[in-house]
């Protein structure tokens, strides 16, 4: 195989990738979008933050949050997404949005939180569909 077969073949692979990964965020996005059409604000309280091993092996927290519903009723909810530094401390206050359907699909209301997925996919989505994209002109032209 030469450089420019090469040079089209992993283009054609990072345009790919990059194709599926912007489909990933777009599906995020739209989630998000949907959860935050019908989502109700209410401020919740850190209670608890729970440890755990991080992919690289510090220690990352998720936060424990308890939260009134509209209808009065006591949630007691777990991020899914543990970080380091934690959402906040034991007694701290948070903006949260919740599905009035199911109180227990909640999230902690702030941007980085709200957004990452989206974000994280497209963004990788792009740039690897903007590599694929140079790599198979630069394999074209170099034949």
């Amino acid at each position: 195989m030469d450089d420019s077969s090469a040079l089209l073949l992993v283009g054609v692979i990072f345009i790919a990738i990059g194709a599926i990964f912007i489909g990933l965020g777009i599906f995020f996005f739209i989630r998000t979008r949907r959860f935050l059409r019908t989502a109700v604000e209410v401020t919740g309280t850190i209670v608890e933050l729970r440890e755990s091993s991080g992919s690289e092996g510090g220690t990352v927290y998720s936060a424990v949050v308890e939260f009134q519903t509209a209808d009065a009723r006591s949630i007691r909810w777990e991020e899914s997404m543990a970080s380091n530094p934690p959402a906040g401390q034991p007694g701290e206050q948070l903006v949260m949005k919740y599905d009035p359907a199911n109180p227990n699909k909640a999230r902690i209301a702030k941007a980085t939180r709200m957004w990452f997925m989206p974000m994280l996919f497209g963004g990788l989505g792009l740039l690897f569909f903007v590599i694929g994209v140079v790599l198979t002109i630069a394999g074209a032209l170099a034949r």
